[in-house]
């Protein structure tokens, strides 16, 4: 069923969900919402299952008319949404009739938006059971491409679940603000980095480049001290060129040992850079609410602190899906 048609895409719109894994031997990377906490809570909020796509937009948003009743939550990136030239808040589900006109603006708090629709999300293509879009790849989500000015998006009944829908503006507070620090653990190659080149990179205030986007997230600020590793015959004659091994998301790369890149949802699914360290999976998606410019710190943890935090940041969703399922009237 047609229930959206798009008036203006804003800087950069395309659908996206959890990403795929199968593809990674096809050199297809695993993609996905980019803060992929912002993507889950929308699902919460609407009721929709794990999986169903929602509209992902980048630091400005654009302008959507209604052409059937739907309902529609708005989470991550606050970008000053109104309905019909009125202000609706985040992470609460909004009943929308025919003819309303949705729209999102300039980020004024965070980077990556995300519009879900209740009961299913949005039609698009799905490439090895997801339909988030490969923009480089040019498959998945709507054709393959961002989208544009006249675009008709279609709800996706197969998928629509009859869970409740719940509003959870306090929670978002807490899981869509853009960190003041990047959680990492250290490797997979420490030996290119000293004790002091940690210490350092562990000091050092660090900034967002203009230059990132959903491959990698640029980072500029003083790169650590590299060791003079041995070079084989199997390596470039780079400072912190390695054997090619498979790109980890989150992976900290120091590129030709002076540029720091965080490796995004889009990275390519293999390099031949030393990387200092991996973002822990919770801050992979807090990272995309850094936008350009954005100023933070890098912290060490252990790996045992990386799955407290994680089963922390579970736990908040799961809360919500827990409220959720209890608000469901009784048969």
């Amino acid at each position: 069923m047609d229930v959206m048609l798009v008036l203006a895409p804003g800087l950069s719109s395309t659908l996206q969900d959890h990403g795929r894994r199968a593809g990674l031997a096809s050199g297809i990377p695993p993609g996905g919402a980019a803060d992929d906490l912002a993507y889950s809570l929308s699902c919460l909020v609407l009721g929709n299952p794990p999986g169903a796509a929602a509209i992902e937009q980048v630091l400005k948003g654009g302008r959507y008319q209604i052409i059937a009743p739907v309902t529609v939550a708005l989470t991550g990136a606050d970008m000053a949404a109104t309905v019909n030239g009125t202000g609706v808040p985040l992470a609460t589900p909004l009943q929308l009739k025919r003819g309303d006109v949705l729209e999102t603006g300039v980020a004024r708090h965070g980077c990556f938006g995300y519009l879900g629709i209740a009961g299913g999300g949005i039609v698009g293509d799905r490439i090895f059971g997801s339909a988030s879009t490969y923009l480089d790849g040019q498959l998945g989500g709507h054709h393959g491409r961002r989208l544009r000015a006249g675009d008709i998006l279609s709800l996706n009944a197969e998928r629509a679940a009859r869970a409740p829908m719940v509003a959870a503006p306090e929670e978002h507070a807490f899981v869509c603000s853009p960190p003041s620090q990047l959680r990492f653990t250290r490797g997979p190659q420490p030996e290119y980095f000293d004790d002091s080149a940690f210490e350092a990179f562990t000091t050092d205030s660090y900034r967002v480049s203009p230059r990132s986007n959903r491959v990698g997230y640029r980072i500029e600020g003083t790169s650590p001290a590299v060791l003079p590793v041995p070079r084989t015959p199997d390596t470039g004659s780079g400072p912190t060129d390695i054997v090619e091994e498979g790109n980890p998301v989150g992976g900290i790369q120091v590129a030709g040992g002076k540029e720091i890149i965080c490796l995004g949802r889009d990275c390519g699914t293999s390099g031949a850079y030393a990387k200092i360290g991996c973002l822990i999976g919770v801050d992979v998606s807090r990272m995309a609410q850094l936008g350009p410019g954005s100023n933070f710190r890098f912290t060490e943890v252990s790996v045992g602190q990386a799955r407290s935090i994680r089963a922390e940041w579970i736990a908040i969703l799961h809360a919500v899906g827990q409220r959720r399922e209890g608000s469901r009237p009784p048969a």
